[in-house]
């Protein structure tokens, strides 16, 4: 178990109730995580977060991601990591919410 780092040069745009907002990303565990207000949200690879009608529009990311076996957005680092999901974060969401 670590704390949350922020990735250096990456951030999202969360979109909550109609309004957006650009957050830094952050890392816990090679998990990927947004910055909200004070707290920290889940990023998952269909777009999803784990708070309640919030979810992800666009995620600037260098290098490769992946996906653990629930979907969650992850580096190689991370427990569980399975899935690559490509370079192109842009392309993560093409399946997702809309």
């Amino acid at each position: 178990m670590s704390f949350f780092k922020q990735v250096e040069g990456e951030a999202c745009v969360l979109v909550e109730n109609g309004v957006y907002r650009q957050c830094d990303v952050y890392t816990r565990d090679g998990y990927l995580y947004g910055k909200l207000g004070s707290g920290f949200v889940r990023l998952y690879a269909d777009g999803a977060t784990t708070k309640a009608k919030c979810r992800i529009v666009h995620l600037s990311w260098t290098g490769s991601l992946f996906r653990d076996t629930l979907g969650r957005l992850c580096s190689l680092d991370a427990d569980g990591a399975k899935t690559s999901v490509g370079c192109a974060a842009s392309r993560l969401f093409l399946e997702g919410r809309s």
